[in-house]
């Protein structure tokens, strides 16, 4: 009996001390665990990332000679601004071939070209996709008006259609402007309904043309 009451004696001395070295090695590892908490919470979030606001640029002021441009239209040649002085100029800004907006956006410009024309007015589209994207999209949708690439986003920004995604690009947005013969800008649009755009442009031409 003596023998066995001194092995459980013997064997409960061996778990304390397992016990007491356990709390050491935890509290040296609590010793470092204040500075790794507080670098980690100075990594940046990826919720910051994915907030980051889209940078928008200003419009040119109503009134003034609107921003020329000279770009590669479907047809194969270079269209310019200049090129259409002394007729009425609608140009629409869109964001990308096949997309439901802009599919739609141009639908309803097809649809009313020839109500556009009538009154010496010439329809142009923008964007920024490559041409062969744009030579499909206006073949598919039997598109008769103009509608140009700008690859390198300049005659965007300078109508301040551009909208910069932070780690994505630069893209056109959904803006419309209205030039006159003269070439001055005489009504902008911006962030316009795909559906309503060239019903709204087109009214509002008509009051250009014939002022109260």
């Amino acid at each position: 009996k003596k023998a066995c009451f001194a092995c459980m004696m013997a064997s409960h001395a061996s778990v304390l001390l397992l016990c007491c070295f356990a709390c050491m090695m935890a509290s040296s590892a609590l010793a470092f665990a204040p500075p790794l908490v507080s670098s980690l919470t100075r990594l940046p979030r990826r919720a910051s990332i994915s907030r980051a606001a889209p940078t928008m640029m200003a419009t040119p002021p109503l009134g003034e000679q609107a921003p020329g441009f000279d770009l590669p239209s479907d047809s194969g040649k270079n269209l310019s601004l200049k090129s259409l002085r002394g007729k009425w100029v609608v140009v629409y800004f869109y964001p990308k071939v096949f997309t439901q907006g802009c599919t739609c956006q141009a639908e309803a410009y097809q649809k009313d070209v020839d109500d556009f024309r009538s009154k010496n007015c010439e329809v142009v589209g923008i964007s920024t996709n490559p041409m062969h994207k744009i030579q499909e999209f206006k073949l598919k949708y039997g598109l008769s008006f103009p509608m140009l690439a700008d690859r390198e986003c300049s005659v965007v920004e300078s109508y301040g259609a551009a909208i910069k995604l932070p780690f994505i690009g630069t893209f056109a947005n959904r803006f419309t402007y209205i030039i006159d013969p003269q070439g001055t800008l005489r009504a902008t649009f911006g962030n316009v309904d795909p559906k309503m755009d060239s019903i709204v442009c087109y009214a509002r031409l008509l009051e250009l043309q014939n002022p109260k």
